[in-house]
């Protein structure tokens, strides 16, 4: 998976989360085991702001790092929103309750439609998260727990299971 990819579909699964969490409050999200380089490992690949809104670029200021983060109104802005509105729409609510909401009780066949909604055909000129950092990376086996990585260090080759948090 490219960069574009693996960032996609773990705001894909940030955005089921969000809609299963509005759906029923006890609903534990989903966290991402990724098969990477360093060995099987849970770890985040986006940056989010203070409102929990994913950012796209940062820059550092002399008094404080700028963040421009995605904008949630325009479809073909950012692949962010891109990827909000095509996950939205897999679950769109029909006037009767949420589309494929089902998909959340099999972990393994929700992951499966999350990839594929993940790789979608961008436009050539769609913003992208220009960061080059993972961040939370931990290794299921406990051999390594860091607070961040920068991503030239390591290959995150493809998620393998989703789990819920605990």
């Amino acid at each position: 998976m490219n960069k574009l990819e693996i960032t996609s579909f773990e705001y894909a699964v940030s955005v089921v989360n969000e809609i299963a969490k509005d759906k029923d409050a006890t609903f534990i999200p989903f966290e991402i085991i990724w098969d990477t380089s360093l060995g099987i490992a849970k770890a985040r690949t986006i940056i989010y702001d203070r409102y929990n809104y994913p950012v796209l670029n940062e820059s550092i200021r002399a008094e404080s790092i700028h963040q421009k983060s995605f904008d949630p109104g325009a479809k073909d802005n950012d692949s962010f929103s891109f990827i909000r509105h095509e996950v939205f729409n897999y679950f769109k609510n029909t006037g009767f309750g949420r589309q494929n909401l089902h998909l959340l009780k099999r972990p393994d066949l929700l992951m499966a439609e999350l990839l594929e909604l993940s790789k979608v055909s961008f436009p050539n000129d769609i913003i992208a998260p220009d960061y080059a950092t993972i961040l939370d990376f931990e290794t299921l086996d406990g051999s390594m727990k860091l607070p961040f990585i920068h991503s030239d260090s390591i290959e995150i080759k493809e998620p393998i299971s989703l789990i819920s948090k605990n």
